[in-house]
């Protein structure tokens, strides 16, 4: 018994001229994606083309075989629509991405479709390089935020420094004036008892006793003017300790600045490490 023609079926000749041309031009659509993928070609009960990848090849050939149901290429030969879905790891060892386009006439009629599935693979390597990157942000922003913490201690060190310089050199200004006001009081007794011991050697016999006061006075006068001199040198090692503290205070002040300039570079490549893992995390996600 003849069976009688289809009429929404476009005539055998066309849905063999275009499944026909998809077929050949398959090679040149498999060296254009650079990543590893396959291709099939159908008619609307079976592959007539195929093309495989490196890893992604199927232990036998589909030519022939019937399209599985519930395949991505059934679907869109069912629905007219593409269609996708995402493969585990069972086939290849590796999640990859199944692809179904209807194949279509000049009358819009369904006649076959082309199947694509692309390894996931590089993605998975993808979401791994980006979680690596997101996990060193993380410890860039854990450092970044330990040294500006130092930077502030640091800063409140100098404060603390600077105040103590203050004090001593306040203490080292008391210090001058009170030397000054004794070298005062040891020039005036020198020039007392050198008096005074004029006096006792005019009066003679009677100045005797006057000339040892007088005596005791230019002691007391030479002894004082001794102690600053040795106050002047204590003065002068102050002075020395004063210099090497406002030195200390400088590199100190210098190791913050390039601490806040290392913190503010820090945390620049952190924005573009978090740039970097947001394209990353796109790519992977349109592959």
């Amino acid at each position: 018994m003849a069976m009688e023609p289809n009429p929404n079926m476009p005539p055998e000749d066309e849905t063999d001229n275009i499944l026909g041309c998809l077929v050949k031009a398959l090679p040149y659509f498999h060296q254009v994606i650079p990543v590893d993928h396959m291709f099939g070609i159908t008619d609307t009960e079976k592959f007539i083309g195929s093309a495989v990848g490196v890893k992604m090849k199927p232990k036998e050939s589909v030519l022939g075989t019937p399209i599985p149901p519930g395949d991505p290429i059934m679907e869109a030969i069912q629905t007219g629509q593409k269609s996708s879905h995402t493969m585990p790891a069972d086939v290849f060892g590796f999640p990859f991405k199944a692809t179904g386009i209807p194949v279509k006439d000049s009358k819009g009629q369904v006649i076959g479709a082309i199947g694509m599935g692309m390894s996931l693979e590089h993605q998975d390597v993808l979401y791994q390089a980006a979680q690596s990157i997101s996990a060193t942000s993380e410890e860039i922003s854990a450092t970044s935020h330990e040294l500006a913490s130092n930077a502030a201690k640091l800063a409140q060190e100098l404060e603390n420094i600077k105040a103590k310089c203050e004090d001593v050199l306040q203490q080292i200004r008391k210090t001058d004036e009170i030397l000054a006001f004794i070298n005062s009081i040891a020039a005036n007794s020198n020039l007392l008892g050198l008096n005074a011991a004029i006096e006792a050697a005019r009066a003679g016999e009677q100045g005797r006793g006057f000339a040892v006061v007088a005596d005791e006075i230019r002691k007391m006068a030479i002894n004082s003017s001794d102690s600053i001199q040795d106050i002047n040198g204590i003065l002068s090692d102050i002075s020395k300790e004063f210099m090497e503290l406002i030195s200390r205070v400088g590199q100190v002040t210098e190791l913050g600045d390039n601490q806040a300039a290392a913190s503010q570079q820090i945390s620049s490549s952190m924005s573009e490490l978090t740039s970097s893992t947001e394209n990353i995390l796109q790519v992977a996600k349109n592959i």
